[in-house]
């Protein structure tokens, strides 16, 4: 990791440069930070794919990745998407095809 250290009158710059590569690890002794959510203890990476989300799912106290598809249609169930989705939504169906989305 490369350091940069520049003074300008009473204040200092301080730039880290981390290579790509970067992992963090413990040299010795202490508690090991995880470098990826497959490290942590309650992530359940049993349905990891490409574009998944990661969510909480109390009933199991884990971790796990879903599908975008899963949170938006859970999102519908108790009413929560925003109502500036849903008029964009409505207003999008309008100029493609002759359907209305509804009211929120």
């Amino acid at each position: 990791m490369n350091i940069q250290v520049a003074k300008t009158l009473n204040t200092f710059n301080i730039n880290l440069k981390k290579p790509d590569n970067y992992n963090v690890r413990t040299l010795s002794g202490g508690v090991q930070v995880p470098a990826q959510f497959s490290d942590l203890s309650d992530f359940d990476a049993s349905n990891v794919q490409d574009s998944y989300l990661v969510m909480y799912d109390a009933a199991t106290q884990k971790y796990k990745a879903v599908s975008p598809d899963f949170v938006l249609s859970k999102s519908v169930e108790d009413s929560s998407l925003p109502a500036d989705f849903v008029d964009q939504l409505d207003v999008d169906l309008d100029n493609k095809i002759d359907l209305d989305a509804g009211t929120f």
